[in-house]
């Protein structure tokens, strides 16, 4: 028996080869695609792809496939009891939809009322399904270039898996031809595993065919509209250029138009003197005016000068007078009487009892600034409140480190405790214990900035006494 009529319970198409067959253009007679279709499901047994470069061409041919699947008749060679139904699920791709959906709908058609995983591959949920019922099953897809790359991979797995188990399982799919670029991409998952036809020629492209492998992008403009766009941009350029230019040269008048005049203003003198000597001429009254300005500028110069003379001499002059003030007038000693010398002494005294308050001061001051390390503050507070909590501020290994933060908030009420660091003794500044969280955390906000800098957090009363029992231990 032919393999034709191995196959031919499962899948039949109702016209005969003569009457699918199609003329191409150049009048030979070519097989059509439907004819394609059935001649790749019968004999290689793979999976099936149809690409068009519209919708409306893959779409037609989509539906008359399934019209095709309405009509098959059984063979001769069936059994009277067997009827002519045909398991068929048709579905619609979209990008909004995800492989859940895609494999629920699927399974859905082809198994009512079965209770199945949709995260499972459909290699696996179908292939036991149709173990079971023993039917002949045909998957039809239109719109395939939705499909994700993992469903594709998983009906082409279906089929190979149905082929070595000896069971009837076609899918055919129809498509733009980015599906079929896809699949050229990641050919080495679907070599020998799907045929791709030409839904314009019914002809079977291969995953290496130039008419699916990605072009590169291609400019849509000219060469003439290229070269006009260059020179555009060139000519913007150039005035952008010149009009910088332009802008440059104009700050750079306004900004040295007053150092030139103050320049010439000083040189003026130096100017006029040659002027003078090259002047040949013999016009009089130019050379009496340059004179006379000649004249005006050392005036004001000898001014200028002489008035700066006098206030340095005014300086001096103050000097000098209050020296020989010292020496004309000097100072009278005269003896001090009783009442004066007690008047010192006790001005003295009030002066050493004022120092020895400041360090007194100041030593009270340094020690409010250390902290009481009390490990039973912690405990006390814990039995007063259940769930008491405390704002943990710093921590410190170094004591000198310790003194100096005391020292920059003398005036916070602060707390701490020892525990176990690294095997080291690590001393952590708190504030005092609230009844819950929320004070606590309001507690955070009320910090100085350079506390809240530290980003301090909240701690649980208990965690607290957990630490001081591991350090005491």
């Amino acid at each position: 028996m032919s393999a034709a009529a191995n196959t031919s319970s499962a899948y039949h198409t109702p016209q005969g080869l003569t009457e699918s067959d199609s003329t191409l253009v150049d009048g030979n007679i070519g097989i059509s695609v439907t004819s394609r279709i059935d001649y790749n499901l019968r004999f290689t047994q793979q999976a099936v792809l149809v690409v068009g470069n519209n919708a409306e061409q893959y779409s037609q041919l989509a539906s008359q496939f399934l019209v095709n699947l309405s009509t098959v008749k059984p063979s001769a060679g069936e059994l009277a009891h067997q009827d002519n139904h045909i398991n068929v699920a048709f579905v619609s791709a979209s990008s909004k939809l995800n492989d859940i959906q895609i494999r629920c709908r699927l399974i859905e058609q082809l198994f009512v009322n079965t209770l199945f995983d949709p995260e499972q591959s459909l290699a696996v949920s179908v292939l036991r399904f149709a173990k079971q019922h023993g039917e002949a099953i045909s998957i039809v897809i239109d719109h395939a270039h939705a499909l994700s790359l993992q469903v594709k991979y998983e009906l082409c797995q279906l089929v190979n898996l149905a082929k070595k188990s000896k069971l009837t399982i076609n899918v055919v799919l129809f498509g733009l031809t980015e599906a079929a670029q896809q699949l050229a991409i990641n050919k080495s998952l679907f070599k020998n595993k799907m045929a791709i036809i030409d839904a314009a020629t019914g002809q079977v492209i291969s995953l290496d065919d130039n008419k699916i492998m990605l072009k590169k992008d291609v400019s849509p403009l000219s060469l003439g509209q290229k070269v006009s766009l260059v020179s555009a941009m060139l000519l913007v350029a150039v005035a952008l250029f010149w009009i910088y230019l332009l802008i440059a040269e104009d700050v750079n008048q306004q900004t040295f138009s007053s150092t030139d005049q103050t320049v010439l203003e000083k040189h003026s003198e130096q100017t006029l003197l040659p002027t003078k000597l090259t002047d040949s001429s013999g016009n009089k009254p130019a050379r009496q005016m340059q004179k006379k300005h000649k004249t005006e500028v050392m005036e004001s110069s000898l001014a200028l000068t002489a008035s700066e003379v006098i206030n340095l001499a005014t300086s001096e002059e103050i000097n000098q007078a209050l020296m020989a003030n010292i020496l004309v007038a000097p100072i009278e000693i005269l003896p001090a009487e009783a009442g004066d010398v007690l008047q010192a002494l006790v001005i003295a005294d009030n002066k050493s009892d004022a120092n020895v308050a400041r360090a007194t001061t100041k030593e009270a001051a340094n020690q409010t600034q250390t902290v009481e390390i009390t490990n039973s503050y912690y405990q006390t507070k814990a039995e007063e409140y259940e769930n008491g909590y405390v704002v943990q501020i710093a921590g410190f290994s170094d004591e000198n480190l310790l003194k100096r933060f005391l020292a920059l908030y003398p005036e916070k009420n602060f707390h701490s405790y020892q525990r176990q660091l690294n095997g080291k003794s690590f001393t952590v500044i708190t504030s005092k214990v609230f009844k819950n969280k929320t004070e606590a955390k309001a507690t955070i906000q009320s910090l100085p900035i350079q506390l809240i800098e530290r980003k301090p957090w909240v701690k649980s009363i208990s965690s607290v006494i957990n630490e001081i029992n591991t350090f005491t231990r």
